[in-house]
């Protein structure tokens, strides 16, 4: 149940080695890699381009390939760096104490970065505005893709069936049953059938969850920010662009509520035809949402 829990706490809203690439089509050679030593954690990541620095965080039970549609276009642009967090893809983490927004922002000054918009999915939201709140004066702006928040625990007949069906598999130790549990009701979404969704990008989606399975043990103790961030989203005090799936968990899109009546002047772009894997469904509407968002944050100027 400890897993379970987890699971539910990294793919949803709350926080507590690696196969092939996901449809990676781009230039390796093209790619900045590098290790950073941050709270007993090597963070891996990778950066393109040049410009103002724009952070990608992943969701739970993902990793970095999750931004794979948006690594080139967004570093047209802008210094783009993305990174597994701890628990994930091929970051190695220790049984140090830590908390995500800490190791954000060890890794941030292990690469020189003064300050940085941070674009995180579900529980990548939740790092970045935990990192909002504890560091704003490093944070230009804030792009949430079905963000999680922290403090937040949703507790519907729908989560505890989805707790359920995930508890059950992974206890039968099928591994493959409860990748698919968590494709039906984060990738398709309660509205859809599998057979309404992409494919290929179903497969993406599975391969990253099933390299993370498992990515628990021995990797520590992770805190939360405190008091967490829930009682606290009016004191966000960056631009912010929260985009949401129409086709999403409900509970999702009820915190995307919350989330945009609290953060000052949040503005809210919903993307029709999408659960919870906009920036992969979605990629060119999803791309273009966020850089018209960054062009008008005009970076340049506040380097």
């Amino acid at each position: 149940m400890k897993q379970v829990i987890a699971l539910l706490t990294l793919t949803l809203v709350v926080a507590c080695s690696e196969t092939d690439d996901v449809a990676n089509d781009r230039p390796e050679t093209a790619v900045r890699s590098g290790v950073a030593i941050v709270e007993g954690t090597e963070l891996y990541y990778e950066e393109l381009g040049e410009g103002h620095p724009v952070v990608l965080i992943h969701g739970g039970g993902l990793d970095r390939r999750m931004w794979d549609a948006q690594l080139e276009p967004f570093a047209e642009h802008y210094r783009v760096i993305r990174y597994d967090v701890r628990k994930h893809g091929r970051t190695k983490g220790t049984s140090s104490e830590y908390t995500d927004h800490g190791e954000l922002h060890g890794l941030l000054e292990h690469l020189g970065v003064e300050k940085a918009v941070i674009v995180g999915h579900s529980m990548g939201g939740r790092i970045a505005v935990d990192f909002a709140l504890k560091y704003p004066d490093m944070t230009a702006g804030l792009v949430l893709d079905g963000p999680g928040i922290g403090g937040v625990i949703p507790d519907t007949d729908l989560i505890r069936r989805y707790l359920s069906e995930l508890s059950e598999a992974l206890e039968q130790g099928d591994l493959e049953r409860s990748a698919e549990v968590m494709l039906r009701y984060l990738t398709d979404g309660p509205q859809r059938t599998p057979e309404q969704v992409d494919s290929t990008i179903r497969e993406q989606v599975r391969t990253m969850y099933l390299s993370n399975l498992g990515q628990d043990a021995d990797s520590g103790q992770a805190y939360m920010l405190s008091p967490p961030a829930i009682g606290r989203l009016s004191e966000v005090s960056v631009p912010t662009l929260v985009i949401e799936g129409d086709l999403d968990m409900p509970e999702i899109i009820d915190l995307v509520d919350v989330v945009t009546r609290e953060i000052p002047d949040a503005r809210r772009v919903t993307i029709t035809g999408a659960a919870h894997m906009v920036n992969m469904e979605k990629v060119e509407e999803f791309n273009q949402v966020v850089l018209d968002f960054l062009a008008r944050l005009k970076l340049d100027e506040s380097r």
